[in-house]
């Protein structure tokens, strides 16, 4: 199995954890943080759309829309409590589910050549193909988060 392959079948599963994670998720829901201060929906989603974006320039993609989010949702940034701050639940959801589906399609169409180059900083160079496959983890490591917040307001169990 190549590297595309791999990375393709993580991809769509976490397209399809997160859809099922967040896809009725209201407004109100999606800024709870639970009596110990989590960071809530809307930072989980704004980080991952950095983070996916991130992914999605190492394809030679070339899309930089997600740097809007380093600032706010950039590891160690802090949650304000003024919740104008951050986009709304529907604008994070439409651009989750947008970066989504171009990882996979460009991830359709890339090659291994592609995804073996060096990438990062010079005193953090990795293959392309780990740092995504590190970011794609990392986005089931925060659908956790979301899932505990999820148990917070008392809703179903998404998974089994």
């Amino acid at each position: 199995m190549s590297y595309r392959d791999q990375l393709l079948y993580m991809l769509r599963n976490n397209q399809q954890v997160m859809k099922k994670l967040i896809d009725d998720i209201s407004e109100e829901e999606s800024l709870e943080r639970g009596q110990h201060g989590f960071n809530h929906i809307r930072w989980h989603l704004g980080h991952l759309l950095y983070a996916a974006g991130y992914s999605y320039s190492l394809l030679d993609e070339g899309y930089d829309e997600y740097k809007q989010y380093k600032e706010a949702f950039g590891g160690g940034s802090e949650i304000p409590e003024e919740t104008s701050a951050y986009p709304s639940m529907v604008e994070l959801r439409e651009k989750m589910y947008d970066i989504h589906q171009r990882m996979i399609q460009a991830m359709e169409k890339t090659s291994d050549d592609v995804l073996i180059r060096e990438v990062g900083e010079e005193d953090k160079k990795a293959p392309a193909w780990f740092t995504i496959n590190f970011l794609s983890m990392h986005e089931f490591y925060h659908a956790g988060q979301i899932t505990q917040i999820c148990k917070i307001l008392k809703r179903e169990r998404p998974f089994g």
